[in-house]
């Protein structure tokens, strides 16, 4: 969709419940926008955002800001100051090879319903007050912003296996961005960035396993997406407003004479 941030794209158009889809226009995910050129983001000023939740920390912003030009008085900004305590709960003690931070890589999408919620709440806040169309993004947008979105499908009731295939997308994108494989330096993701290659392709890569980790936890501790968003305070006439924001009728095809 943007040649100069390959990650940057629409939710829209997977089938959702009841005869339903979700809808294009409403809902974009991306990477972070520092790189975009003049006429990507003259594409997305075309679009009419008029909200943008940044999952990044503080420390993420400042090294990789957005255009001043994108930025929007409803934007919403994590308040967290870094990611280090993600390190420090999660891989910190994790041995240094590819097949133990895959695990413990798993254990943080799980963690991320949690961690993550007071972000996560942001979202579906400001979809429920159609502050739309909204953009949802970290610095790679694919672990943060990977979660958000398949949290926000799951709800609108778009099958899992989905989903995951719009998840995996991430991976496939990614590879044409020519800044990727140093997202960690310059992210100044600092905890990271000594990595041996086996852990790093770990961090820089997606696998189902991970957002199976998410759902579980999300099945387990909540029942399910509508679940989740009852425990952070949201009422059924919120969530059906959401849902029903988000997504439009199938159309019919036209029956022959």
């Amino acid at each position: 969709m943007l040649a100069s941030v390959p990650n940057f794209r629409d939710i829209g158009g997977y089938d959702a419940h009841g005869q339903r889809k979700v809808r294009h226009g409403r809902v974009y995910r991306s990477s972070q926008l520092s790189r975009l050129s003049a006429a990507d983001a003259e594409r997305v000023r075309w679009l009419g955002i008029k909200a943008t939740i940044d999952l990044r920390s503080e420390r993420e912003r400042a090294a990789q800001p957005t255009p001043a030009a994108l930025r929007m008085p409803a934007d919403y900004l994590s308040p967290k100051p870094d990611t280090d305590f993600i390190f420090n709960r999660i891989f910190a003690q994790t041995e240094r090879t590819g097949q133990a931070w895959a695990q413990a890589f798993g254990a943080f999408y799980g963690y991320m319903l949690d961690a993550y919620a007071i972000e996560l709440v942001a979202m579906f806040h400001a979809i429920a007050d159609d502050s739309l169309p909204v953009l949802i993004h970290c610095s790679a947008g694919k672990d943060r912003t990977g979660a958000a979105s398949a949290l926000l499908l799951d709800l609108l009731g778009v099958a899992r296996a989905d989903i995951m295939g719009d998840y995996l997308r991430s991976s496939a994108l990614l590879d044409g961005d020519t800044h990727f494989k140093n997202m960690l330096s310059d992210a100044k993701l600092d905890l990271y960035a000594a990595l041996p290659d086996a852990c790093r392709r770990v961090m820089l890569g997606t696998d189902l396993a991970y957002l199976d980790s998410l759902f579980a936890t999300l099945d387990d501790q909540f029942g399910s997406a509508a679940g989740y968003l009852a425990h952070h305070g949201f009422n059924s006439a919120d969530i059906d407003h959401i849902v029903m924001t988000l997504t439009e009728p199938m159309t019919k095809p036209a029956i022959a004479d």
